[in-house]
């Protein structure tokens, strides 16, 4: 069985339409990703300002900075807090 040429045109054809939509979807995929690392890095820096205005405004050791509260949730807040207090009081006791 010969294949024609316009077989061959019409394979070669439908062979570059695949490799475009594949070309376009991975784009896409990729324009997704990095818009997601571009929202995160606005984050961080937004949280770094926070934390920044924080110190200014008398911010001190003994409370968490704004990003703490943004960065973890509410159990683990209380979990840290938690084993925050029972390790003072055990240096308390040392004394």
């Amino acid at each position: 069985m010969f294949v024609t040429n316009k077989n061959k045109i019409k394979k070669r054809s439908d062979y570059m339409q695949n490799q475009s939509n594949i070309l376009k979807v991975g784009i896409q995929k990729f324009i997704v990703l990095l818009k997601k690392i571009i929202q995160k890095i606005k984050f961080r820096i937004k949280l770094m300002y926070m934390d920044m205005e924080w110190r200014i405004m008398g911010g001190g050791c003994f409370g968490f900075p704004p990003s703490f509260y943004y960065t973890h949730t509410e159990e683990e807040i209380e979990r840290i807090i938690k084993e925050l207090r029972e390790f003072l009081m055990d240096c308390e006791d040392e004394k």
